[in-house]
C-alpha cells in the first residue's frame, strides 16, 4: 500500500501469519503479517473484526475522549509521544511489527509522535488506528516512559472495532500477545519499562 507522500512500500522481509488455532487459544501469540489475512478469523471473543472509519476530524475528539491523568512534564525539553495499551478480553495485548523493522524495532506498542492540536490521548487513539487497524475506547491513563529523545505517555485501551487485516503502511504484521509473555515478546528496553505498570494496574481491574 502507499505510504503518506503515495508511494509503495515494499517490505523487505514479510512477518509470517499464524494459524486460525493460535487467534482462537488464549495462551497463544496469534500474528497476522498485512499481506496474509487468510487466517483471521471473522470475530474475536464475540466482536466481529471489520474496517473501522476513522472520525472526519479528531480534533472534534478532544472534548470527547478523555481519561484521569497527571500533568505532561514540558519542562524535559524532549520530544513528546502517546500511544496505547491495547486489551483484549481473552488476556492478551495487542502489538505492532514496524514495517521494515523501522527504528530497529521488530515488536511495539501502537504510538507516535503528538500532533500538536490534538491531546495526548486523542492522539493515542489515533495511531492506534492507523497502525493496527483497531478503534479503542480509553480506560485509563498508565504511565510516561522517559527516553533519550522523547518521553511517551501510554493509556490502557480496549478494542470496540476495526480489524488488524486494516493496519497502515507503517505495520507489516499485528499480533495478540498473552500479558504474561509481553516480555519476551518485546524487543526494546524501553517498552518494557511499560509492563511494571500494566502489571500493577491489571492487579487492580478487570482485564476486560
Amino acid at each position: 500500500m502507499p505510504d503518506d507522500d503515495g508511494r509503495p512500500v515494499v517490505i523487505d522481509s514479510p512477518t509470517v501469519s499464524t494459524s486460525l488455532d493460535t487467534w482462537l487459544d488464549p495462551t497463544a501469540r496469534a500474528v497476522v503479517s498485512v499481506l496474509d489475512t487468510a487466517h483471521l478469523p471473522e470475530a474475536l471473543n464475540g466482536m466481529a473484526f471489520s474496517p473501522a472509519l476513522a472520525p472526519e476530524d479528531w480534533l472534534e475528539l478532544n472534548d470527547v475522549l478523555r481519561v484521569e491523568e497527571p500533568a505532561y512534564r514540558t519542562d524535559l525539553g524532549l520530544r513528546l509521544t502517546s500511544g496505547c495499551v491495547v486489551l483484549e478480553p481473552d488476556g492478551r495485548v495487542w502489538l505492532v511489527h514496524p514495517t521494515n523493522r523501522y527504528g530497529n524495532v521488530h515488536v511495539t506498542f501502537p504510538k507516535g509522535r503528538h500532533e500538536p492540536d490534538l491531546t495526548l490521548l486523542v492522539n493515542a487513539v489515533k495511531e492506534t488506528l492507523e497502525e493496527s487497524g483497531l478503534a479503542v475506547e480509553p480506560l485509563a491513563y498508565l504511565c510516561d516512559v522517559v527516553r533519550t529523545k522523547t518521553v511517551t505517555r501510554y493509556y490502557v485501551v480496549r478494542r470496540i472495532g476495526g480489524t488488524p487485516a486494516a493496519a497502515g503502511w507503517e505495520s507489516q504484521a499485528v499480533s495478540l500477545v498473552p500479558a504474561t509473555r509481553l516480555e519476551e515478546a518485546l524487543d526494546r528496553p524501553n517498552d518494557r519499562k511499560v509492563l511494571p505498570y500494566l502489571t500493577a494496574w491489571l492487579a487492580e481491574h478487570a482485564f476486560d
